[in-house]
């Protein structure tokens, strides 16, 4: 699991670094481009020049087309209607992203020197994640649960209670800690982020409500229990002396 947890941080890591270097203009690198679920995109060549031509294409399959100057642009299967080709730019832009647009993109003209490759991501708007605790009579353990489907997904743990890591997505921290702060889990990915807060008190108040009700069951019924056994006390005193007049 730890191992697998260091693989997910590695490969997020990695990619942030092709995306940050591909936005600096870099050459030689395949650009990679993350876009939000049901939001637009736009899939730009780093070569800047005056089009005579322009094909886009996912993997090998044309998706896009500007034949030439005075022509209007094509679309093919599902971009047909969701898309639009800018043929002084040469950008590609994908209306309402769906995670089947994920894969490989190709832009093609006789203008460049040479094919340009990006990958696209596609990504989920993140939710905001659910934090729940448990306790025991030493620690209590914090999880935190974002959107498992969401790739690239990152976990961040803010609080000023000092706490330990169990899991990327669970901490542990001392029961004896100051409880009268909250907990933070900021969830993100290249292109959204949530956060949660939960009061670390709650995560006791549950144990000590069991304690009080059981307290609060015993002032009620002892009383009761005392004043029944004072009745019947009485109740025998004074049939003895009714048997003595």
């Amino acid at each position: 699991m730890a191992a697998e947890l260091c693989w997910i941080k590695i490969r997020l890591r990695f990619a942030l670094a092709l995306f940050i270097l591909s936005d600096s203009g870099m050459c030689g690198l395949v650009k990679n481009i993350f876009g939000l679920v049901n939001e637009n995109v736009t899939l730009s060549p780093s070569h800047k020049t005056d089009f005579e031509d322009i094909t886009w294409k996912k993997r090998k399959d044309k998706v896009a087309e500007w034949p030439s100057k005075g022509d209007q642009p094509s679309y093919y299967a599902s971009f047909y209607g969701r898309a639009t080709l800018d043929p002084k730019s040469g950008n590609f832009t994908i209306h309402q992203l769906m995670a089947s647009d994920e894969g490989q993109y190709e832009i093609e003209s006789s203008s460049l020197p040479e094919s340009e490759s990006m990958t696209l991501y596609v990504v989920d708007k993140l939710l905001q994640p659910a934090l729940t605790c448990t306790s025991d009579e030493e620690n209590i353990t914090v999880s935190c649960n974002g959107s498992e489907n969401s790739n690239f997904l990152n976990y961040t743990w803010k609080s000023p209670v000092s706490y330990v890591h169990l899991s990327e997505k669970k901490v542990q921290l001392s029961r004896m800690a100051d409880l009268d702060h909250n907990i933070q889990c900021i969830i993100s990915n290249p292109r959204s982020n949530n956060e949660s807060a939960l009061f670390l008190r709650t995560c006791v108040l549950e144990t000590n409500g069991a304690r009080n009700r059981s307290g609060i069951i015993g002032a009620v019924f002892i009383p009761i229990i005392s004043v029944l056994y004072i009745t019947g006390v009485f109740e025998q005193w004074k049939r003895r002396c009714l048997q003595h007049l």
